[in-house]
């Protein structure tokens, strides 16, 4: 009896989580997509044995690449779960600003957001997206292959999230892409910080804390968390053991706390005693790491009384003495303050950033905001911004640009910034800190990744991060004579935020195994370490009496630190060895391929067209429909058949209906095309109706009921508008509808009751 109702449980679990999932109007998460790119943008493809690449016509060669790349790499992503995934089409899209990709089925596709991040891994973003993504595939064909098109993809889908916790396919992901690469999230300290410094801080939170979140904390969410569980499974269960667990799901998917009895029968022990076993495990590496650790313990600057988390970015030194950065916390929008004699002023709430970014100079700062396209949501922009300090007004400098990082001259008449083309070319442009005007692009001609420039003092040189396949590097360009040097060897490293100092550069990087601050000297291309942070130090910037601001990571949040760069020992430390913990190295032995993309082929692919009006149709899914009835108190079921095409440009459906109170059969279908500015919409229904008229015998009413079927067919034209600007947004829309109803079949037909309704507008 006991199990009965566990099953019976279950059952109503997966359906109404099926049904949720299928009747949302709006879901905002990484598996669910339905926006459309502006009209303009042209698609080609390309068809391999296991793969469409689906891209605008400009990315033709990074297409290419990536159709070699995905071909070449997708044995070694699946050998240990031990399943070769269908073919799936991939789309490469180009037009937004947000560094992102995932996997949806229902359409069965993965997109890849093909701008990488200002701070992103030390290896080509789309190689790491490749990896991570495809190993998703792996996941969902593997927990059921073979639930696909054109009836079962939701369902698959459906299956897939009540089976499996975040933290596992994420956490498998991130693994992935550490040990089949020379790069990935599992060899960043910064992806780890979170939570290590909440271990080493004695907050040991529970699992369900560091798992879904908290207002009152900062914790890891279920990627960093999810790594190291899945990682210590494979650690101590061997290289079968995941393609083990899912293999029992896959047999049975509607088993009672599927996840967690499959992960007991192999390893013996249940998910929350994992929790505590890599707890226990990562803490004790962790200390001892500490324990071994060269570290110093600085003073905090900030105000420390918030009981909310409050985090204080990119911290820079102003003229009259006091300090400008970016607060924010769980509570507050994200604002530009000034911090003076420990006061706080708050001069600006700031917009959503893709990654903090601000730089200050002359009694001014510049930074980058994001801005969405009025209604093409695969479509974004990058702004430049600017306050100025002294007269307290604010400018957006730019419009409709793909610019980040920005950083003013010396002088505060100039900007650089780095440009990104929607073909994927990076360019440092320099603009007027006025009018936003461009004055000058400087050439890339190895087409780096570029993050972070800054100018000297002179304004005379800039120096900027890079990045490729091969790894992280220091750039330095002579803005006269447009002559471009390289710094230091390509390291896998995250190098991040590089500035001038004296004859030296000094920039974020993790030599020893935890982000630091570390100086460059132009000379002799000695490195020193200049801070020795116990979780984290990041963002540096100087002031020109020697005093260097830094972000000071602690359990509470980035705080402000300082060094004073004129004592004589500040340049004399050497980069410690890493004693990062490398948690993932057992998994690289047990893949037994360190590195995917070593000899990609280079197969000239054939290309064609990628025309809308053939792929307008792409049926996936049954949805079982179990609705509310207009005449009773019951509810009607029945099914829909469900299209949604692979760009989002198009959607429909056919179904039928049983009318629970009429005991009658109904029909419906209904297309949407939205590749165009107006969304179209047109339905049609085929449905019982239910009426009453009144009968007059004598001086008694009485009232008769009387029965129909109809035909109706409604039109709809909805013209969408979106707007944001600072921490504000705008949503609107305008619709127009009108339909055309027949009726029909009447039992008892009232005097006078049309027959038609033509065209009423609303």
């Amino acid at each position: 009896m006991k199990y009965h109702k566990s099953y019976k449980y279950l059952i109503f679990s997966i359906l109404s989580a099926f049904t949720l999932l299928i009747t949302s109007p709006s879901v905002y998460g990484q598996v669910f997509d339905a926006s459309q790119n502006p009209p303009s943008v042209k698609f080609k493809q390309i068809n391999t044995p296991d793969f469409q690449i689906i891209y605008p016509t400009l990315f033709e060669a990074e297409a290419q690449r990536m159709a070699n790349t995905l071909e070449a790499i997708i044995k070694d992503v699946s050998k240990t779960l031990g399943h070769q995934p269908k073919p799936i089409s991939i789309i490469l899209q180009t037009q937004g600003v947000v560094s992102n990709g995932f996997v949806q089925m229902a359409p069965r596709r993965s997109e890849f957001y093909t701008i990488p991040g200002q701070e992103f891994d030390s290896q080509d973003w789309l190689n790491s997206l490749a990896v991570h993504e495809m190993r998703h595939v792996v996941q969902f064909d593997k927990l059921s292959p073979k639930l696909s098109a054109p009836l079962f993809e939701e369902l698959k889908l459906a299956l897939f999230g009540v089976n499996l916790p975040p933290w596992f396919f994420e956490g498998d992901a991130v693994g992935i892409e550490t040990a089949l690469t020379n790069a990935g999230r599992g060899r960043q300290p910064s992806f780890d910080m979170v939570l290590r410094a909440n271990e080493l801080s004695k907050n040991h939170f529970s699992y369900s804390k560091n798992y879904l979140g908290s207002l009152k904390s900062y914790t890891p969410g279920y990627y960093p968390l999810g790594y190291f569980m899945t990682t210590k499974i494979r650690r101590d269960g061997g290289p079968k053991i995941l393609d083990n667990i899912l293999e029992r799901i896959h047999q049975l998917p509607i088993r009672p706390y599927n996840f967690s009895s499959s992960l007991k029968k192999f390893s013996g022990i249940g998910t929350h005693q994992l929790y505590l076993n890599t707890m226990n495990e990562i803490d004790s590496l962790w200390s001892d790491q500490l324990a071994k650790s060269e570290t110093k313990d600085y003073e905090i600057l900030n105000s420390t009384q918030s009981k909310i988390p409050t985090s204080y970015l990119l911290p820079y030194s102003t003229a009259d003495g006091g300090i400008i950065c970016i607060k924010g916390s769980k509570a507050k929008t994200p604002a530009i303050t000034l911090i003076k004699n420990r006061k706080e002023e708050s001069l600006i709430k700031i917009g959503y950033q893709t990654e903090p970014n601000l730089n200050y100079a002359a009694d001014k700062v510049v930074w980058d905001e994001y801005r969405s396209d009025p209604r093409f949501d695969q479509r974004s922009f990058n702004v430049i911004c600017k306050y100025n300090l002294q007269t307290k007004k604010y400018i957006q400098l730019t419009s409709k640009t793909r610019l980040f990082s920005p950083a003013l001259s010396p002088d505060g008449k100039k900007i650089i910034a780095v440009k990104v083309s929607t073909e994927g070319i990076f360019n440092l442009i320099e603009l007027n800190a006025e009018t936003g005007e461009e004055i000058k692009t400087y050439k890339n001609p190895q087409n780096f990744t570029l993050q972070f420039p800054s100018y000297n003092s002179n304004g005379d040189k800039i120096v900027v991060a890079a990045v490729n396949e091969q790894g992280k590097t220091i750039l330095l360009i002579d803005n006269k004579n447009d002559t471009q040097e390289q710094l230091i060897a390509q390291v896998h490293q995250i190098i991040a935020r590089p500035i001038f100092y004296q004859d030296k550069i000094i920039f974020k990087a993790h030599y020893n195994g935890i982000d630091n601050i570390y100086a460059l000297n132009l000379k002799d291309k000695e490195i020193s370490q200049l801070s020795f942070a116990k979780f984290g130090a990041f963002n540096p910037s100087v002031n020109k009496d020697g005093t260097l601001l830094f972000n000071n990571y602690q359990a509470e949040g980035y705080q402000i630190s300082l060094i004073d760069l004129n004592k004589p020992e500040a340049f004399t430390s050497k980069p410690l060895s890493s004693l990062f913990i490398e948690y993932f190295k057992p998994l690289i032995s047990q893949e037994n391929r360190s590195n995917v993309f070593v000899d990609i082929p280079t197969k000239t692919y054939e290309s064609k067209s990628y025309r809308d009006i053939n792929h307008l149709f792409y049926f996936h899914s049954i949805q079982p429909i179990y609705e509310s009835n207009a005449f009773n108190n019951g509810n009607n079921f029945g099914f829909d058949l469900v299209s949604n095409n692979k760009l989002n440009t198009s959607s429909s459906y056919v179904g039928y209906r049983f009318n629970n109170a009429l005991n009658k059969n109904e029909y419906r279908a209904g297309f949407s095309y939205l590749k165009y500015y107006p969304q179209l919409s047109l339905d049609y229904e085929n449905r019982a109706r239910l009426s009453y008229t009144p009968k007059i015998n004598g001086t008694d009413t009485s009232f008769v009921a009387f029965q129909w079927r109809e035909n109706v067919t409604s039109f709809k034209v909805n013209l969408p508008f979106y707007t944001n600007w600072l921490n504000k947004s705008f949503y609107s829309s305008v619709s127009i509808e009108s339909s055309y109803t027949n009726r029909y079949q009447f039992i008892l037909q009232p005097t006078d009751f049309l027959t038609k309704v033509k065209f009423p507008l609303k």
